[in-house]
């Protein structure tokens, strides 16, 4: 596993088990099989409503909690500190752990700089490793580091070889706030595993158009928590670390960009605003 360095100096493995979406029948043991194979860092959030699965698997496996990564967000669209503390406060319960290595805003609802004001305070307590955003763009992330005393470690937003953030990696640069992938793998869908650049890659190093993809955003300093159920899938995703794409890989790969998301939210033309003071 290789580990990203945060502007507070925490390390954060550059690839983590992504539980969004998985029922909270399936999360305990998607968990416990992902940190059996390897994994060390797990993401999930309030509003995927498997915190507590995700904490039973932490504890279930007997791994030293300091040798896990465990990433939550808060989702409510708080508008006061004791709003925000209420609504941490009930993650917390969920996962039944004492601190949080990664605590994240989900988006910009309610008032963010209050939010994040609070966040702070939990931070500066302990009870968070390091706190973050997700979800916020040139339009919304000012209203956090303008007012804010702690700079944000990263900022997690969809991130793929069809939509590569070029824009927002030139935007956080000079916050020294690291880029994290959700939907890592383009959810699994537009063509992605079959792309005929990716697979013709993989093939020179034994490797599939899954693990190219995923290699392209590690090799970039991109953080990535790809989503599986499947235990084969896992030890796909993670067998990353014993290859390098070539400049000439990494430049065909970056063709493949198509400038816009797949998901749909949040709608570039209002991330990007002409005026983003």
């Amino acid at each position: 596993m290789e580990y990203k360095t945060l502007n507070n100096g925490v390390e954060m493995p550059m690839l983590g088990i992504g539980v969004y979406n998985i029922t909270r029948r399936d999360t305990q043991r998607v968990v416990e099989q992902a940190i059996e194979v390897g994994y060390t860092s797990i993401d999930t959030a309030a509003m995927y409503y498997n915190e507590r699965e995700v904490g039973d698997a932490v504890r279930a496996t007997g791994v030293p909690r300091d040798h896990l990564f465990v990433t939550t967000k808060i989702c409510d669209p708080c508008y006061t500190r004791d709003e925000t503390l209420r609504s941490v406060e009930q993650s917390m319960k969920q996962l039944r752990l004492d601190y949080v290595d990664l605590m994240l805003l989900h988006w910009p609802v309610g008032k963010p700089a209050v939010m994040w004001q609070a966040l702070e305070e939990l931070y500066s307590q302990g009870l968070f490793r390091a706190i973050g955003v997700s979800n916020f763009y040139p339009n919304t992330f000012p209203a956090i580091v303008n007012g804010g005393k702690v700079m944000p470690v990263v900022n997690q937003c969809e991130t793929h070889v069809l939509y590569q953030q070029c824009k927002m990696i030139d935007y956080l640069q000079p916050y020294n706030v690291a880029l994290e992938a959700w939907s890592p793998l383009a959810e699994g869908g537009h063509g992605i595993f079959n792309e005929n650049t990716l697979t013709s890659i993989g093939a020179q190093y034994g490797k599939t158009a899954a693990q190219v993809a995923l290699k392209f955003l590690v090799q970039r300093g991109i953080i990535a928590i790809p989503k599986t159920t499947h235990v084969e899938r896992m030890r796909e995703n993670i067998d990353l670390f014993d290859f390098i794409l070539s400049d000439n890989d990494m430049a065909a790969i970056a063709c493949l960009d198509t400038g816009h998301n797949v998901t749909g939210w949040p709608l570039d033309a209002l991330c990007y605003t002409p005026n983003q003071n």
